[in-house]
C-alpha cells in the first residue's frame, strides 16, 4: 500500500509540471539547437529521459555532471555516433577521470555537421550555372571541462563550462560565431526501489550574434530537466527501470519524456521510450534500443544502439561504444 503511494504521488508530481505538454512557444528562436540532442544511443532508446541515471559512464559528462562520481574503476571513455536528417552527423564523445574522494573531473564534446551543402544565390537558385559544383558546410561544436563530487553518500552535483561555435566554411563571406555556456547538475539516490531524482540546469551563456551590424541576437536552448527512475518489482530474471523526466525548453512549455530498459543477467538489455511532448502531434514516434555489456579483465564494455521513429522525416539510428577501465 505503501508502494502505491508513493507511486501515485510521483506521476502526480510529473503531471502537474507538464500540464499543458503541447503547448508550444517561440519555436525555433533558439541557436545551437545541438546542444538538446541525445548524447548516445542508450538515452535516445529511452526518449530522453535518463538524466537521473547512475550508470551512463562517460556520457554523464554530457548529460548530468552529477552521475560522474558513480563511475568506477579509473574512469571511463565514450563515443556515439548519429546519421542526422539530410545527411547531416552527429558526433559526441567523453572522458571521465575517477578522482576518488576528490570526486571525478571529465572532457566532453558535441558537434552537428551538415556535410555538403549546394550553393546557390539569388541568379542561380538551381545550382546549375555560376554555381554549380560549389558546396558549403555548416558545423556546430560544443566541448568544455566538467567536475563532480559527492556531498553526501546520497546526494551528488556537478557542472561543466563549454566553448560554443557555430559557422560555415566554403562561402565567401565564411563566419564563426561563438559563446560559452554553463551546465549544472544534481543526482539523489535511495534504497527504495533503487529510486532516484537527478536534476540538470543546461546551456546557460550568452546570446549568439550572427549578423554583423544588427541588434538581432538568439539566445542558447537553455534547458532545465527534472528525472525520476526506480525499479518498481523485483523480478525472478533481470531487472527493469522506469524512467520519467520533464524537460522546461525555451521553445516548449514542457515536455515529458518515458523510458523503460529491461536488463537481462546485466548483459544484455531492451529499451523503449516515447515523447510525450512530441509524439502524436510533431513528427516524431516512439524509440527503441539494446545495449550489450561485457568484461574483459579490467576492462567493462557496452555497446549500445537506438532506433526512433518518424512519419515525415527519415527514421534515425545511433550507436554508442563505451569502456570502463
Amino acid at each position: 500500500m505503501k508502494s502505491l503511494l508513493r507511486w501515485s504521488v510521483i506521476a502526480g508530481l510529473l503531471l502537474a509540471f507538464t500540464v499543458p505538454v503541447h503547448a508550444v512557444e517561440k519555436r525555433g528562436s533558439a541557436a545551437a539547437k545541438f546542444l538538446t540532442l541525445d548524447s548516445n544511443a542508450r538515452i535516445a532508446g529511452l526518449a530522453s529521459s535518463a538524466s537521473s541515471f547512475t550508470d551512463l559512464g562517460a556520457f554523464a559528462a554530457l548529460t548530468n555532471q552529477a552521475g560522474m562520481v558513480f563511475v568506477e574503476g579509473n574512469g571511463a571513455v565514450g563515443v556515439s555516433y548519429t546519421k542526422y536528417f539530410a545527411e547531416m552527423t552527429l558526433f559526441s564523445a567523453a572522458l571521465v577521470w575517477n578522482l576518488g574522494d576528490n570526486g571525478a573531473i571529465g572532457l566532453g564534446i558535441q558537434s552537428l555537421m551538415s556535410g555538403d551543402i549546394p550553393f546557390t544565390t539569388s541568379t542561380d537558385p538551381t545550382h546549375l550555372f555560376d554555381t554549380a559544383g560549389k558546396n558549403f558546410t555548416v558545423t556546430g561544436m560544443a566541448i568544455g571541462p566538467s567536475y563532480a563530487r559527492r556531498l553526501t553518500d546520497s546526494f551528488s552535483v556537478g557542472g561543466s563550462a563549454k566553448f560554443v561555435s557555430e559557422g560555415t566554411s566554403g562561402t565567401a563571406t565564411d563566419r564563426n560565431v561563438t559563446t560559452f555556456a554553463f551546465d549544472a547538475g544534481t543526482i539523489y539516490t535511495t534504497d527504495w526501489h533503487k529510486f532516484r531524482i537527478g536534476a540538470t540546469f543546461q546551456n546557460f551563456g550568452p546570446d549568439m550574434q550572427f549578423i554583423l551590424d544588427s541588434n538581432a541576437k538568439q539566445t542558447l536552448p537553455t534547458t532545465f530537466r527534472i528525472g525520476f527512475a526506480g525499479e518498481p518489482a523485483t523480478l525472478p530474471v533481470g531487472s527493469i527501470m522506469l524512467s520519467a523526466e520533464i524537460w522546461k525548453l525555451r521553445e516548449f512549455d514542457s515536455v515529458l519524456n518515458f523510458g523503460i530498459e529491461y536488463w537481462l543477467n546485466d548483459y544484455v538489455a531492451s529499451r523503449v521510450g516515447w515523447k510525450a511532448g512530441y509524439s502524436g502531434s510533431e513528427d516524431e514516434g516512439v524509440s527503441a534500443g539494446a545495449g550489450f555489456r561485457f568484461a574483459q579483465g579490467v576492462y567493462n564494455i557496452t555497446f549500445d544502439y537506438a532506433y526512433t521513429q518518424f512519419t515525415l522525416l527519415d527514421d534515425l539510428h545511433r550507436i554508442s561504444v563505451g569502456l570502463n577501465f
